[in-house]
């Protein structure tokens, strides 16, 4: 028998990371970010027909940098 070496100049690569998410994880996780967009976007159209001191008794406190005072994000 016969042995062959290969001899070569660059480094093997690393192998290859573990996959990322799959299609419909990413697909749902797109869904629910555009819903959520859609909601706070609707909540920004009509927050004009309440004053605002009524909101503020009521206890509404959302912001867009604070999306967790919003009913719907438990």
């Amino acid at each position: 028998m016969t042995t062959a070496t290969l001899r070569i100049s660059t480094p093997i690569a690393a192998a290859p990371a573990a996959p990322g998410k799959s299609f419909l994880s990413r697909l749902y996780a797109a869904f629910i970010e555009a819903r959520m967009r859609a909601a706070l976007r609707e909540l920004e159209m009509h927050k004009h027909l309440l004053p605002e001191h009524q909101l503020k008794a009521a206890g509404y406190e959302a912001t867009a940098s604070n999306d967790g005072a919003l009913p719907f994000t438990k």
